[in-house]
């Protein structure tokens, strides 16, 4: 292979000329030392990815055959799998691989799908992979979130095994790794680092202030710059984020409070099944459209019974929202009951009483002096006349603000059931003001839920209506 000249690879309808057994779709990828191809196997009906090599030296090729006799023998369900090599009738060498339906991790972590209770459990994943690929005496060499795949069901699928990084940027099985456990430990927290901590780990080594103090000295010590202090082992790490996880938990019970922050709820993976699955893969991930609904959640997990002091803490809440709401309901009643009862005493002047008296007044003397005695006194009134009653008007903001807190205080609750840590925060802060008797701000801050967001977007339409 010539660095100066590029290799010409086969155009999809070519590759389906040479390989008679598959129906190519598209080229995907296409680089200096590999274009990689979406492709289906209609006898066995499964859709495959093909990765087209450019010609080895003639000292590599004999070594690029042992490194793929070995990686094909890696069979286990997270592992991208292996399914056969050769040399097309054109002379170009091509491999087989699993084709998984899912997308990058390093494009999940962009696009902040990737949140804490997701960041363990896929963790969890990953530690028992790569302590299956090292029990195998398999260096990975290439391990990042580019070489990481999440499918359709959350699963974590690890690519990339046994190849190396070039000069471009590009994942080449040309390039043999030089890689050991070691250096695979550091890129596995690495990898925990920008999944826990949304953003790559600093050139100066420092860990980013975003990690969750639950898993902070776990990935420290991952990356650690004296090698005594790391971890041996993926197992080791696997077991840190477990003891981490439950030593929150265990605090976090210890003194339960309405605004403490949860911890994630501890879900590791499930064991690595030993059973046979299809041979480990080293096949890039297919450009399938962003169809990531997921089809279910991640393993189910247990939560923790809440302590009697919890139980007794919600418990008064839900009083005191009774209370409140039974207060507005009484005012409401007895403005009513008052009204109804007064409604008879209210009574208005007759515009014809002044008129009548006006009449009355220029009426000549003798016809005054003609009628009787009784049609020039005053009448009595038939009812008795009393001055209208003002009742205290209710302030119209007690009712929506006594509403508005108690819509903070179950969305609180609701934050803590459904383990939403980036949106406690927010809710906490919200509380505090409301205790504090704070005016709502007249623009969000940004980053509030969007929850929080919509119910002060109510607060001010219906605070505008009653202040009018």
């Amino acid at each position: 292979m010539s660095d100066t000249s590029p290799p010409i690879f086969p155009s999809a309808e070519e590759l389906g000329n040479s390989l008679l057994q598959y129906e190519i779709h598209e080229c995907i990828s296409l680089g200096r030392e590999s274009a990689i191809y979406r492709a289906s196997q209609p006898a066995l009906d499964r859709n495959v990815m093909i990765r087209v090599l450019a010609e080895p030296a003639a000292e590599a090729a004999a070594r690029l055959m042992d490194r793929l006799r070995i990686r094909a023998r890696l069979v286990h369900p997270r592992i991208v799998a292996v399914y056969d090599f050769g040399r097309t009738h054109d002379g170009h060498l091509y491999l087989i691989t699993e084709h998984v339906d899912g997308r990058l991790l390093s494009d999940l972590i962009r696009e902040r799908q990737i949140t804490p209770k997701l960041a363990y459990t896929l963790a969890i994943q990953l530690c028992d992979t790569l302590a299956l690929i090292h029990g195998n005496k398999v260096v990975h060499g290439a391990l990042n979130t580019r070489t990481l795949i999440v499918d359709r069901e959350w699963q974590i699928k690890v690519t990339g095994i046994g190849m190396a990084e070039n000069a471009d940027g590009e994942i080449s099985w040309l390039h043999e790794a030089q890689s050991t456990e070691t250096a695979d430990l550091f890129a596995l927290g690495c990898v925990l680092h920008e999944m826990f901590g949304k953003e790559p780990l600093g050139a100066d080594g420092r860990v980013s202030r975003n990690l969750p103090p639950t898993f902070a000295s776990v990935i420290r010590r991952c990356v650690h710059p004296d090698l005594a202090r790391r971890f041996e082992s993926a197992a080791q790490v696997k077991e840190a984020l477990v003891q981490a996880l439950r030593s929150e938990k265990q605090s976090a019970a210890a003194t339960p409070s309405p605004a403490a922050k949860p911890s994630i709820p501890e879900s590791p993976a499930p064991a690595a099944a030993s059973a046979p699955a299809p041979a480990p893969a080293e096949a890039p991930p297919s450009v399938s459209p962003p169809r990531y609904a997921p089809g279910r959640p991640p393993p189910a997990v247990q939560r923790a019974q809440p302590s009697f002091a919890k139980k007794l803490d919600d418990f008064l809440w839900s009083c005191l929202r009774a209370s409140l709401h039974l207060v507005i309901f009484g005012i409401a009643a007895g403005i009513i009951f008052v009204s109804y009862l007064l409604k008879d005493k209210i009574v208005l002047q007759d515009k014809d009483d002044a008129g009548s008296a006006r009449e009355e007044a220029a009426l000549p003397a003798d016809i005054l002096g003609k009628l009787p005695a009784a049609a020039l006194l005053p009448q009595p009134s038939t009812a008795p006349m009393s001055a209208p009653i003002n009742l205290p008007a209710p302030d119209p903001l007690a009712g929506l603000n006594a509403q508005y807190r108690t819509a903070v205080q179950n969305e609180a609750a609701a934050a803590l059931d459904k383990v939403r840590l980036d949106d406690i925060p927010h809710l906490q802060r919200e509380l505090q003001r409301l205790e504090n008797n704070e005016p709502l701000p007249e623009t969000d801050e940004p980053g509030i839920p969007d929850s929080l967001k919509r119910m002060r977007d109510n607060y001010r339409q219906q605070r505008a209506v009653l202040i009018k």
